[in-house]
């Protein structure tokens, strides 16, 4: 547990490095470099290995084995993936047919033909397995686990997918999440510093721990995308 821990920190230092990303004083700032910024371990893009500076676009997904992490940039957001995670991002928006549109899902149907030749900002992902840390930037975005769908807008989050039940935190901003086995129901959920809730079909929406994450990993991916989290300067949370 404790090399596993271990590991854990020096892979985020090692990522913190690579947020420096403002030129010096008086400089335009730097372009927020896009795609794979740091990996351990093995992951695929589709079927193929991808590795460090490696480009992923809308429409393609995302697999890390058993032991792999990655940090990743597309566009202004910004995520970690965990070990043995299947992560799609979506190249239109998804949403719930024949239900209203809650106020931050993107309106557009989703187009699977559709997958831009360069690295242009999704709307959304869909987690078929394991865990992610998001950071997103302006405009709304959808995501999918297999009981519920998120939709979001300018905020910090960590999804996770269990056998069991689904887990989120929304570390900042706001979201509305639409269980599917209740899709008529909206439940709203607002944070300033991790607001964390079990998502289950058939089940209300419950209150849970902030689990597997932790302050220092948002602002390592925050600083990617050039940002800070809205909590900066408060005590430091982590599970």
């Amino acid at each position: 547990m404790k090399d596993r821990q271990s590991s854990r920190r020096l892979f985020l230092m090692q990522s913190l490095l690579l947020g420096v990303a403002f030129g010096p004083m008086g400089c335009a700032p730097v372009p927020i470099r896009q795609g794979i910024r740091r990996m351990e371990g093995e992951a695929r893009l589709g079927d193929r290995p991808i590795g460090v500076d490696g480009l992923v676009r809308p429409g393609e997904t995302v697999q890390t084995g058993a032991h792999g992490r990655l940090v990743l940039v597309m566009g202004e957001d910004a995520f970690l993936l965990g070990p043995e995670t299947r992560l799609q991002f979506h190249a239109a928006a998804v949403l719930p047919e024949a239900t209203p549109e809650p106020e931050f899902l993107p309106s557009v149907r989703p187009d699977p033909g559709v997958v831009p030749s360069s690295p242009a900002q999704s709307t959304g992902y869909t987690l078929h397995s394991g865990r992610v840390l998001s950071v997103f930037g302006r405009g709304p975005r959808a995501l999918v686990t297999p009981t519920a769908t998120i939709g979001i807008r300018g905020t910090g989050l960590f999804l996770e997918v269990a056998p069991e039940q689904d887990y989120l935190c929304l570390c900042y901003g706001r979201v509305e999440i639409r269980m599917k086995d209740a899709p008529q129901h909206l439940e709203h959920l607002e944070a300033t510093h991790h607001s964390a809730r079990y998502l289950a079909a058939k089940t209300p929406v419950r209150k849970a721990p902030m689990l597997h994450h932790t302050d220092e990993e948002l602002y390592m991916l925050e600083a990617l995308v050039h940002r800070v989290p809205p909590f900066d300067g408060e005590p430091p949370h982590s599970y």
